[in-house]
């Protein structure tokens, strides 16, 4: 399938979205969608494509699949001040799925808890299988996961307290946690999680270039040496 074909049908699949999308208070751009909460987060709807694979490429079932013609949905919520401070850049005017701090795919917020990559169809009742399919999964899975995450409180209640085994918490939830807390002027909280992510990483042996990092984050966040304790 032609990829001009392609982005027709995604273009074709969105719009039979897009009111679905309005009626939440969601905006699009391309294929991602924005929805700003009463705290200022940004709650982020993306449709991802298939990559393309060069001619003579091998599929291999279970580790590196064909995604070419298909498309999965992820799913974020994006926090400024860990844009501004953990990231160093400028805070975007529409934000991309990949600034979040809390990131999942679709299908495994589902039942299956599995990726799942649907397939872009020609035919109109294929089409709206899939569409409703969509919507289902939106209300029942992808809405109430982020309507967990409506403010900086519940995100970090979320992040620091939540099941361990969530596939969204990540070591890097507590540096984003700590820029949240620094930014609300908790910096006490901040500094120690700073300094026992610190701490956690040395004993990893890790890459002697996040130490680094997390040094000049704690100046740029106005924070106590994290040696200190």
């Amino acid at each position: 399938m032609a990829k001009s074909e392609l982005m027709r049908e995604m273009r074709d699949l969105q719009a039979k979205l897009n009111p679905f999308f309005k009626e939440r208070n969601f905006r699009r751009l391309g294929g991602t969608y924005n929805r700003i909460t009463a705290d200022g987060l940004t709650h982020v709807v993306n449709f991802q494509k298939g990559r393309f694979d060069l001619p003579g490429t091998t599929s291999i079932p279970g580790f590196r699949e064909n995604l070419y013609g298909k498309f999965t949905i992820n799913v974020g919520v994006y926090v400024p001040e860990v844009q501004l401070f953990g990231s160093g850049g400028k805070e975007p005017k529409f934000v991309a799925e990949y600034y979040c701090c809390v990131r999942e795919r679709l299908g495994t917020l589902g039942p299956e808890r599995v990726d799942i990559w649907w397939e872009l169809k020609k035919e109109p009742d294929s089409v709206e299988e899939v569409v409703n399919e969509i919507r289902q999964r939106l209300e029942v899975d992808a809405f109430p996961f982020l309507a967990r995450f409506e403010t900086r409180e519940a995100l970090l209640s979320e992040l620091l307290s939540g099941p361990s085994t969530a596939s969204y918490r990540s070591p890097r939830s507590r540096v984003d946690c700590a820029i949240i807390l620094a930014a609300r002027g908790q910096r006490s909280e901040a500094h120690d999680l700073l300094a026992a992510h610190r701490a956690a990483h040395i004993r990893e042996r890790g890459h002697p270039g996040h130490l680094k990092y997390l040094e000049d984050l704690a100046v740029e966040l106005g924070l106590e040496n994290l040696e200190t304790t």
